[in-house]
């Protein structure tokens, strides 16, 4: 019965966060760049590509190196499905169902874990629900964002597994945070010392009688930590060490300076549902609403965390870590709030997050898990299952905001995977990571290369990858031969078979070398730098680190069966 339960509410609400996605059409978000996202990244894994760091087609056909800033993992999960032949539209369905269905499972099993079944329905109800989701999928179109909010409940859960000694705890904590680290670097500033703080408080209750003993939990989750950045080193450490190659800090001025959108607190309570942009003052045009079942469910946690204080007349253990969660919910709503800036001015690192607001990300679950906290509260069965009933039943409501604006008629004129309509179009929607070297507005280069005007020569192009171009070149004197690229560290040109050293072209920014006289086989191709194959390796131990461990876990755990 209670496993039916279960799945009836699993369906409902899965269907009231992607019923949208039925439609035989798609709509139009604020980031409608998914398509090309995933079509270049398909590319770059059929060239050989791995890790995918280059893509060709952005950057106005001179090229950009948008996987090695932009977190990869929804698009390595949408070109594997692309790569099967399927629509790229019904991809990114895909991918939003996916995180629709395991922000469900992570959310409900934290919940059960902390909050018992009951609190595990309602904290799950809250969290998939939560209208900041809905922001984010149907109107920002924030789709690695979701995926990042999809990875938090099974970090905390995680957390809570290996604390509670429970087999598969140390996997399901790497499998959260390597998910987060790879889905949303933003995201990541954010919650990982929320989650570490979480932890501690977890640990210091669960253990409070018998701390030194349980210094091992502090161990393993320490190095689930090291091992997840392990793991994700092939992307982390590159995208902090060569962003300044790029022209990021372009997209931290001006309107996407967090000064521009702190919150007002009456904008939590107030849905004024939009589907416009964020601005400065409290008439956004998008809302940071909370959600009617979700505030319920606060208010109704405050009270009986206030009713059961004064019937204990102490502050016991489950008291104080709902206390935490509280806190942690204050904490993240008020970074959100203009009375926050002084703290956005004193943290440089706090600016590349652009919108205060994404700390909503955060509450959402914190929020969440109050909703559930509140629930287990009730001693009463029967009171805990009516009011459980009731309290998801209003956070039903919230399906209401789980849809776009309009479909379009025919949405492949935003959503494609075309080459070129990529460099004319969609390369001045997402210059985030245009090489410096570059000019902000370009047009796609006509020809494979460049020379000197009156140059006789005799240039045959035998190789024309993303990643790779060779040339066979034929010149009667010395030549500034300038490969259509644009210029970035890792790009290699050799002549012959000999590297040689190249330059940046002064006006256009892309690559220039000096090619002898005679015959000559000129490749270029995009390889490392010392942080990239220092992050490469890292990653590829830690793999097998990880590989190591689990076969030493399943050999000693034969052994104790025998």
């Amino acid at each position: 019965m209670k496993r039916t339960f279960f799945l009836v509410l699993s369906f409902l609400l899965i269907l009231a966060t992607s019923y949208a996605l039925l439609h035989h059409s798609f709509f139009r978000v604020h980031d409608y760049v998914h398509a090309a996202r995933i079509g270049e990244m398909l590319r770059g894994l059929q060239e050989g590509q791995l890790p995918v760091r280059w893509s060709a087609h952005f950057g106005y056909g001179y090229g950009m190196p948008l996987f090695e800033f932009y977190a990869p993992l929804p698009f390595y999960i949408g070109a594997a499905i692309f790569w099967s032949g399927i629509d790229v539209i019904l991809v990114i369905k895909i991918l939003y169902v996916l995180a629709n269905i395991f922000t469900l499972l992570g959310a409900y099993f934290l919940g059960t874990r902390l909050f018992g079944r009951t609190g595990g329905w309602v904290t799950a109800a809250a969290y998939t629900l939560a209208p900041y989701r809905a922001v984010n999928l149907y109107i920002r179109g924030a789709l690695s964002e979701a995926w990042a909010m999809m990875a938090l409940p099974w970090v905390l859960l995680g957390i809570v597994l290996v604390i509670q000694k429970q087999k598969g705890g140390v996997w399901v904590l790497l499998a959260g945070l390597v998910t987060l680290l790879l889905s949303h670097n933003l995201t990541t500033l954010m919650f990982i010392p929320l989650s570490i703080l979480f932890g501690a408080v977890y640990w210091l209750i669960y253990n409070w009688k018998h701390l030194k003993t349980a210094l091992p939990q502090v161990y393993r989750l320490a190095g689930s930590y090291l091992l997840a950045l392990g793991l994700s080193a092939f992307y982390i450490f590159p995208a902090l060490a060569e962003n300044s190659f790029t022209k990021i800090e372009q997209i931290f001025t001006g309107y996407f300076s967090y000064q521009n959108h702190f919150l007002y607190l009456r904008q939590f309570f107030i849905p004024n549902w939009g589907y416009g942009g964020s601005n400065w003052g409290p008439d956004d045009g998008i809302s940071f609403f909370l959600g009617y079942g979700q505030l319920i469910g606060l208010a109704l946690f405050g009270l009986l965390w206030i009713k059961r204080l004064f019937q204990q007349r102490r502050l016991t253990p489950q008291l104080v870590f709902y206390a935490s969660l509280g806190g942690l919910l204050v904490c993240s709503v008020f970074m959100t709030l203009l009375r926050s800036k002084p703290i956005w001015d004193a943290i440089p690192l706090l600016l590349t997050i652009q919108f205060p607001w994404r700390w909503l990300s955060v509450g959402s679950l914190m929020l969440a898990l109050l909703c559930g906290a509140g629930i287990s509260l009730i001693p009463r069965k029967g009171t805990r299952l009516l009011l459980s009933v009731a309290l998801v039943l209003a956070i039903l409501v919230n399906a209401q905001y789980f849809k776009p604006e309009s479909y379009m008629k025919d949405p492949t004129g935003l959503y494609y995977t075309d080459p070129d309509k990529i460099e004319r179009q969609m390369s001045q929607i997402l210059p985030d990571y245009i090489p410096a070297t570059m000019s902000d507005t370009q047009q796609p280069p006509t020809e494979k290369f460049l020379v000197p005007a009156g140059t006789e020569q005799h240039v045959e192009l035998i190789i024309d990858r993303g990643s790779q171009k060779l040339f066979k070149t034929t010149f009667l004197t010395p030549v500034l031969f300038n490969p259509m690229i644009a210029s970035f560290p890792g790009w290699k040109v050799e002549i012959d078979g000999q590297e040689v050293e190249w330059s940046s072209d002064g006006q256009q920014g892309t690559i220039a070398v000096e090619v002898p006289g005679g015959e000559h086989l000129v490749s270029v191709y995009f390889g490392d730098t010392p942080i990239r194959s220092a992050s490469d390796t890292i990653t590829l131990l830690s793999i097998i680190g990880l590989f190591g461990a689990a076969t030493y876990v399943s050999l000693n755990s034969k052994r104790q069966r025998s």
